[in-house]
């Protein structure tokens, strides 16, 4: 093992990490790892927001009729 990849795995990666992101930011990298995982986030909030509105402007509907 390279010392890159022994200081992510001591340092970056403790071992509360799973498995599976320890070995996707090993294998696809730190960056590409944090990109994908920050436009993950950006859709779950977009469409959680979407939700809010949606349920509020179903209530406010069912609450004119």
């Amino acid at each position: 093992m390279s010392k890159f990849s022994k200081f992510i795995k001591e340092v970056i990666l403790p071992e509360t990490v799973s498995k599976e992101r320890r070995k996707k930011i090993l294998d696809d990298g730190i960056i590409a790892t944090w990109n994908s995982d920050d436009r993950e986030r950006s859709v779950k909030e977009a469409k959680e927001l979407a939700k809010g509105a949606y349920k509020k402007s179903r209530s406010s509907s069912d609450k004119e009729d």
